[in-house]
């Protein structure tokens, strides 16, 4: 069903993109179970009836028109705790959705409330299989029901450990009210600007995801060398496998 859906949406998007302005925009919207990513999508799209990744643990597409522009919202099902193979398969799934610009952002939902280890777990799970490369790309959407400037939520943002969420993302971050669609156009201005930001509007694609994990290989490779030569040399460990654990996790499972 999903695939049918996909196709249909692709026809609608080849005949109205020529019409809106500028390239379209596609963007990744992922968080814990319950986080809100399916509302946040109805907010952006201005849509109320959208297929939810919660449903089918698979990733789930959706696109629309917005502030003139055609929109892919793709939603990834929660990853964090998942097993390696489903955690790449719907990685990759999802970057092929957004073929061939790529992913121009990916979007971390959460509501605006206590932070848990779900909520950091799904970021650190999303850095680790996408490589570093993928921290020129991510944001947070923090999202209420109420006045985004309210004490409360200022309050919020000013607590460190959100603070340091948010600079783990490039200090990239906005809290939108899904109540309100007035909020919209200036939440895609700002999204929009920091795509532009990027030359021709770079995404991030399965050749951006293949050259990371290149490089982290490459460093892997390093250390290793580095761990062989200093042990033959001293006898004592110096190897940093804290630092490269997901390599070895990557690379042998």
């Amino acid at each position: 069903m999903n695939v049918i859906n996909d196709i249909f949406l692709d026809e609608v998007q080849e005949k109205t993109t020529d019409s809106l302005n500028g390239p379209s925009l596609n963007l990744v919207l992922f968080g814990k179970r319950g986080a809100g990513k399916t509302s946040a999508a109805k907010a952006i799209l201005g849509q109320t009836d959208l297929h939810s990744a919660s449903n089918s643990s698979e990733c789930v597409r959706n696109q629309g028109q917005v502030c003139g522009r055609w929109v892919s919202l793709v939603e990834l099902p929660a990853l964090y705790g998942e097993a390696q193979q489903k955690v790449m398969e719907e990685s990759f799934r999802c970057i092929s959705l957004c073929d061939p610009e790529g992913v121009h952002a990916f979007i971390l939902v959460l509501p605006v409330g206590p932070l848990t280890d779900e909520d950091k777990g799904e970021l650190q799970t999303l850095q680790a299989t996408f490589s570093s490369r993928v921290n020129d790309f991510t944001m947070v959407l923090f999202t209420v029901e109420s006045d985004p400037a309210a004490p409360d939520v200022v309050n919020f943002l000013e607590n460190k450990d959100i603070q340091k969420l948010c600079q783990s993302c490039g200090g990239r971050y906005d809290v939108l009210n899904i109540k309100d669609q007035q909020q919209i156009p200036e939440l895609m201005e700002k999204v929009e600007k920091r795509v532009s930001d990027r030359e021709n509007w770079t995404g991030f694609t399965t050749k951006t995801l293949a050259c990371g994990l290149m490089e982290e290989k490459s460093h892997l490779q390093a250390e290793l060398q580095k761990f062989i030569t200093e042990t033959a040399l001293t006898g004592k460990i110096t190897f940093n496998y804290d630092q490269s654990s997901n390599y070895f996790h990557r690379l042998f499972h």
